[in-house]
């Protein structure tokens, strides 16, 4: 099983973050960084360990950042990725949640002898969050799209150890989204005069290739989710809400790349989600498909043992029709 190590945050002050770092017996330069999102409890140990035997495996190693609940507070700073202050002014580029993590993200392809700038990028939960609005407002190679007036001061690349470059994302088990609706207040839309989300931010967003995961089980009105009217107009649980994600997707963009995939027989939990997306990003190559015209996403059904296939749309209401394959 591969080692693991904490990684120290880079700088030491409270705009960075460190985290745990799985070290494979057997790698190599070319080897792509993963990167995993822990959830409200900020269990980033917890994640890696999920992921530990599965980078051994795959000679990859796996970072798992923790936003600990003393310099990252809330949902604010975490989930949001602190882009704006409790007034609603821009935090400056370096202070953002985003940043943080591109800098540990170099720190990890450094300390791992890692050429391949680029890095995947799974979240759930909170973590999930994170994840999908690090996509849209965080992963552009200079750092100053769709950053309005909080436009870096001294972008991660200053660092001169290379620029990190998003590949896969996987968004799993979100509570709530930020759906690409410039009609729509920020947080739940993307309208807010200081961020500078224009018609082309939402539009490259869009037609980035991601995979959105929902458990079968994971239709409780927990503790944890929510529930306010801006999140409840995306429905009443996290099932509910992915299927709002994706159908926003595609009002916006009929070209939209994302995708939905339902996973038989899980609730809210990473450890049973993990080995999805570790058996996925084994198989070589990036076999993610566009979305279809006019329908958000296909939808996917994603059993123990078995996949089913079938070409069909995303239905509208959120009702997956015939599954595809994932």
């Amino acid at each position: 099983m591969a080692s693991v190590g904490f990684l120290s945050p880079p700088g030491g002050d409270q705009a960075c973050v460190g985290g745990w770092l799985t070290e494979p017996a057997h790698t190599g330069p070319s080897a792509r960084l993963v990167v995993v999102m822990h959830g409200v409890r900020r269990n980033a140990r917890e994640y890696v360990e999920s992921w530990r035997a599965w980078s051994q495996q795959a000679g990859r190693p796996v970072l798992a950042p923790l936003f600990d609940a003393r310099h990252w507070p809330g949902a604010r700073a975490y989930n949001l990725g602190r882009v704006l202050d409790p007034e609603g002014w821009p935090v400056p580029y370096r202070e953002r949640g985003f940043t943080a993590l591109r800098r540990l993200v170099v720190e990890a392809q450094v300390a791992a002898g890692l050429t391949d700038p680029t890095w995947d990028l799974f979240g759930h939960s909170a973590g999930a969050q994170f994840a999908h609005r690090f996509a849209l407002l965080g992963e552009d190679a200079t750092g100053a799209r769709a950053l309005g007036a909080g436009a870096p001061e001294a972008p991660v690349e200053d660092l001169g150890k290379g620029i990190p470059v998003l590949g896969r994302v996987v968004v799993a088990g979100a509570g709530w989204f930020t759906v690409p609706d410039p009609g729509i207040d920020w947080p739940y839309g993307t309208r807010h005069p200081e961020l500078g989300v224009d018609e082309l931010t939402l539009t490259r967003w869009t037609r980035r290739p991601i995979t959105f995961l929902r458990g079968e089980h994971d239709r409780d009105r927990d503790e944890h989710l929510r529930v306010d009217p801006g999140a409840d107009a995306q429905g009443r649980t996290r099932w509910e809400r992915a299927a709002h994600m994706l159908a926003a997707g595609g009002r916006w963009d009929a070209d939209c790349r994302w995708e939905l995939v339902d996973v038989l027989g899980v609730g809210h939990h990473e450890h049973e989600m993990a080995p999805i997306v570790q058996a996925r990003w084994s198989l070589s190559g990036d076999s993610t498909r566009s979305c279809q015209k006019g329908g958000g996403s296909p939808a996917a059904e994603v059993g123990d043992a078995d996949v089913t296939s079938a070409g069909s749309a995303f239905a509208p209401g959120g009702v997956p029709t015939k599954p595809v394959m994932w």
